[in-house]
């Protein structure tokens, strides 16, 4: 691996595999010596996630056995030495880099990634690897950094495919310690229509536990608990019919007005 000239710090940090040195380092650099950067650190990134974990480096490119240290770290470097058009396209990026790496580098443009992260879930909601790490901007929207999405495919994202939100009781506890998500997100899901591979009837006929789903958990205890009312939940329903939906979408609508009617 060649060192730039200058950058001992930053080859430093990423042989060892340090991530929050790494970004020390390159926040410290002015912004065109870290894109003139880009093409040595993007050859070590695609060196580093082509070997598996606990990988020997092949000419002393990383320290020690290869680990997730090393790649957050290389993430960073290509992150940090990239265009925002260049970052918002890059993955896969996990949590927690996903939530720091974007608020480290682009503190003031993370509405830009919350849209590219948005249309990308849309165009193949079943792309595990470039879809893994964009619940990063519900997390930002709790902590005031971005206005809750609205977007299609934040919503969609949400209802479906957040890790370890799997149940309705995961759910509805990970959208309480995110009450913006209830108010805002969560409550387009009457004025969002569903995709293939990604729509409340998919999550809940493919939802193991028949009584954990959305339609007769989630929704219900967010009336029980005072988050949205009935009246709100009806007018949705009616909106959601009113604009046309497939058949397999209009059943689920009209078996949760039976559940939540009068």
């Amino acid at each position: 691996m060649d060192e730039a000239p200058g950058t001992p710090a930053l080859w430093s940090a990423l042989r060892r595999g340090r991530r929050d040195e790494t970004v020390e380092v390159l926040l410290s650099m002015p912004a065109a010596q870290r894109r003139r950067l880009r093409p040595a650190v993007r050859a070590h990134e695609r060196l580093v996630t082509a070997h598996p974990d606990s990988a020997r480096a092949p000419d002393r490119e990383w320290s020690g056995p290869l680990r997730s240290g090393h790649w957050s770290a290389a993430a960073a470097a290509v992150l940090a030495c990239s265009t925002l058009p260049q970052a918002v396209k890059y993955w896969p990026l996990d949590v927690p880099d996903a939530v720091d790496l974007p608020r480290a580098f682009f503190p003031d443009d993370l509405d830009a990634f919350v849209e590219e992260w948005s249309a990308r879930f849309l165009r193949n909601p079943k792309a595990w690897d470039r879809i893994r790490g964009l619940e990063a901007m519900f997390d930002w929207a709790h902590q005031g950094l971005v206005p809750a999405p609205t977007q299609r495919g934040a919503v969609l994202h949400l209802i479906t495919s957040v890790p370890r939100t799997h149940t309705g009781t995961l759910l509805l506890r990970y959208l309480e310690q995110r009450p913006c998500l209830i108010e805002v997100t969560f409550a387009r899901i009457f004025d969002v229509d569903g995709i293939e591979g990604a729509s409340l009837a998919q999550r809940d006929e493919t939802t193991p536990w028949r009584s954990r789903r959305l339609d007769n958990h989630v929704i219900p205890q967010l009336i029980r608990r005072g988050h949205w009312s009935r009246q709100m939940v009806l007018e949705g329903i009616d909106r959601a019919l009113g604009r046309g939906q497939t058949p397999y979408l209009q059943r689920w609508f009209h078996g949760l007005a039976q559940i939540v009617g009068p």
